[in-house]
C-alpha cells in the first residue's frame, strides 16, 4: 500500500493540505491551552484581591502610573504599554487563533490551485 501520491504535483498538494491541517490544529490547541491558563491566573488574582483588598493594582489600572508614563514618554508610551497587553493572555490567544486559521486557509487555497 503506497501512501504517497504518484505525481510530484499531487505530493506537493498533499504536503500543503497536511501542513495546513497541522498548523490549524497546533494553533488552535495552543490557543486553548493559553486561554485556560489565563483563566486560572485571573481566578487566582481575583481571589487574592478579595482576601487582601489593599493589594496593588496592575500598573495600567493605576491613574498615577498612567500619568507618570504620559509625562515621561507621552501618549505614545501609554499606547505602547497598552499594546504590550496584546501579547499576553487572552488577546494573545485570539491572535494565535486568527493567524493559524488564516495560514491554514491560505495553504488549503494554494493546494487547491496546484495543477494536476
Amino acid at each position: 500500500m503506497n501512501l504517497l501520491p504518484a505525481s510530484p504535483s499531487a505530493r506537493f498538494r498533499s504536503l500543503l493540505n497536511w501542513s495546513g491541517l497541522v498548523i490549524a490544529v497546533l494553533g488552535l490547541g495552543s490557543g486553548v491551552t493559553i486561554w485556560r491558563a489565563q483563566d486560572r491566573i485571573e481566578r487566582e488574582n481575583e481571589a487574592a484581591q478579595i482576601v487582601n483588598p489593599a493589594a496593588p493594582l496592575p500598573p495600567l489600572d493605576s491613574r498615577k502610573h498612567v500619568r507618570d508614563v504620559e509625562i515621561y514618554y507621552g501618549k505614545v508610551g501609554v499606547l505602547l504599554e497598552k499594546a504590550d497587553e496584546l501579547f499576553h493572555g487572552k488577546p494573545l490567544t485570539k491572535i494565535i487563533g486568527i493567524v493559524s486559521i488564516v495560514t491554514a486557509i491560505g495553504l488549503f487555497l494554494v493546494a487547491s490551485r496546484v495543477p494536476d
